[in-house]
């Protein structure tokens, strides 16, 4: 559960976003499109911009004087009056934000509006419909008011105030699946300039508080997808902003700021943007000096990436089991492949969940180790107080498409020694002299560009919504899915709160269930799913004849669930029945 500071800072953030426009580009940008009959019309937030327009301020004032009946407040309305509500209620409240309702030719229809209310709860707001000629814009209106509150705070449900007068209102708000919760008896209090309706007896109205669950505002899809995006209006003002003015001056601007958010937000000195992780990998080990002759201990169950770095270098992966637990590798682990070659150690936090890293360091500093951490699903993951990825001398993050946060391709490294960070920042520019053209030393090129980081700019923003929705899916799907004793979960450490990049389960060794046949009925009914990773070692490049145990097992007999930021109530519960009814057919 939020806490109401952190949750009115969010609120407050997101309002002076939505007002912060320059121009009509601005503006336009910072809306949001939605459909009715085929056509498209727009939520477009008030903003400063509103308070030099004359024509919109003379609307408001006609509006709010035609429609006096539906608040709990008469007051004479002037222009005047009008622009002072606007600026001091509206826009300098950051509580209160509110959208004109437009349709393609900048014809405004109506606003709708959302309040942070003093109990901390999210009220509908403000709700006029001035054109009444057409049918369902203002039902449209307001679920797409709705959708965008789910995905930038994530509530669990939403609430508005309605006179009890305006029965057309109330209405229409049981239409959008609003019900009563309670009722307030209320009275006139005649005051010098304006009548308000204030709780008393005997009553001349009654104030009615309606309750909508937000759990199933979008049906779900006929293909369930194991991953997606969240992408909000923040994403496509930053991306635009880059097309249109992040060239010569503006060239590196948000990759800077990328930078400098990321580095604040998981808790490192440095950060520098890459094209992936792998190359954060990569730019790592040589930044390190390993090479050839030198052996890096791997987890046995990860991406590939994690021991082709190795490999690109020069190095030999060395592969170790995991936990059967979080399904990571352990000191103990680590120890039984240790060899007097070894210089460095990978451990990765496996779809979001958290190694024992403690341990991990502890064990580096007494074998004169380096500790690369892989963290490529694991941004916002949290180890004993601290992010995942901070622990080691580098910490290497993925933005690849089915990630937490998304940048298309892309990836970040950090570091707490500027040395190093030197070092992989010469690397990966070619092994360019800074400030010269002169080259050096053999180089790469790992660079991201501006537009990319400008989208990463964006999702980190948003990191810390995005990563309350993952948990919460993952932990529904624990719910519903704990009646059955021949599945099993990744869990976390003690010490550890993952941000569920994947919920992955297991059949027990009990349940001589297949899980590539549970994946095909799934996939048959419209349900993706992905394959736990394949042991590192068992592909041919590599030429090894190991055994690992733990590592085998999760392998061969798990799978990873749809677990996309977007993932409603209704497709978990649809999932997990489905996976209850294969096990108890074919179960034993």
């Amino acid at each position: 559960m939020i806490n109401t500071e952190t949750l009115s800072s969010r609120f407050a953030n997101w309002k002076l976003f939505l007002q912060n426009c320059e121009d009509i580009n601005d503006v336009v940008s910072r809306g949001s499109f939605f459909e009715v009959e085929s056509k498209l019309y727009s939520l477009v937030p008030f903003s400063g911009m509103d308070l030099l327009n004359n024509e919109r301020i003379l609307f408001l004032t006609q509006w709010r004087d035609e429609n006096q009946f539906a608040y709990p407040t008469k007051f004479k309305v002037s222009k005047e009056q009008t622009t002072k509500w606007l600026e001091n209620n509206i826009l300098l409240n950051n509580k209160r934000v509110m959208f004109w309702v437009i349709d393609n030719y900048f014809n405004l229809l109506g606003h709708i509006g959302v309040v942070l209310s003093d109990e901390n709860q999210f009220e509908i707001d403000n709700v006029l419909k001035a054109s009444k000629n057409i049918k369902g814009l203002f039902s449209e209106a307001q679920k797409k008011l709705e959708i965008i509150l789910q995905q930038e705070f994530n509530p669990s449900q939403i609430y508005l105030k309605v006179l009890n007068s305006n029965l057309k209102a109330i209405n229409f708000y049981e239409k959008l699946n609003y019900k009563i919760i309670d009722e307030v008896d209320m009275r006139w209090d005649y005051q010098k300039d304006r009548d308000v309706l204030v709780p008393g007896f005997p009553a001349d109205d009654v104030l009615v508080k309606m309750e909508k669950k937000l759990v199933d505002l979008i049906s779900p899809p006929n293909q369930i997808l194991t991953a997606g995006p969240s992408i909000s209006s923040r994403e496509i003002v930053y991306v635009n902003k880059a097309v249109s003015l992040g060239w010569n001056l503006n060239h590196s601007k948000y990759i800077k700021l990328f930078e400098e958010k990321f580095a604040q937000s998981v808790g490192s000195k440095y950060a520098m943007t890459t094209s992936s992780c792998t190359g954060a990998l990569h730019l790592s080990l040589l930044s390190l000096g390993i090479g050839p002759g030198d052996e890096v201990i791997v987890p046995d169950i990860t991406w590939v990436a994690t021991a082709s770095a190795v490999a690109y270098v020069g190095a030999k992966p060395v592969f170790a089991d995991v936990d059967p637990v979080s399904w990571n590798i352990t000191v103990e682990s680590i120890q039984k492949v240790l060899t007097n070659k070894t210089k460095a150690i990978i451990p990765v936090h496996l779809y979001g969940f958290g190694a024992p890293m403690p341990e991990i360091v502890s064990f580096a500093k007494l074998n004169n180790l380096f500790i690369v951490e892989d963290a490529a699903p694991a941004i916002g993951t949290e180890i004993d107080g601290r992010f995942a990825g901070t622990f080691g001398q580098f910490g290497c993050y993925s933005f690849q498409g089915a990630k937490l946060l998304v940048t298309g391709e892309g990836g970040m490294l950090v570091s707490n020694d500027e040395d190093l960070m030197k070092k992989a920042w010469k690397i990966q520019d070619h092994g360019r002299k800074p400030g010269t053209f002169w080259i050096e030393e053999l180089g790469y090129k790992y660079k991201m560009n501006n537009i990319t980081a400008a989208l990463g700019l964006a999702q980190i923003e948003r990191v810390d919504v995005q990563i309350e929705k993952k948990r919460e899916i993952n932990n529904l799907y624990k719910e519903l899915l704990s009646g059955s004793d021949q599945l099993s979960f990744q869990e976390e450490l003690v010490k550890t709160k993952s941000i569920c990049w994947m919920t992955s389960i297991q059949f027990t060794k009990t349940s001589g269930l297949d899980i590539n046949l549970l994946a095909k009925y799934l996939g048959e009914n419209g349900v993706d799913t992905r394959p736990v990773f394949p042991t590192i070692h068992s592909y041919p490049m590599w030429k090894v004849d190991i055994e690992n145990p733990v590592a085998s097992y999760i392998s061969s007999n798990s799978i990873n669930l749809p677990s996309g930021v977007a993932l409603t109530h209704e497709s978990v519960v649809k999932i997990s029945n489905l996976i209850l009814d294969w096990v108890k057919v074919n179960g034993k």
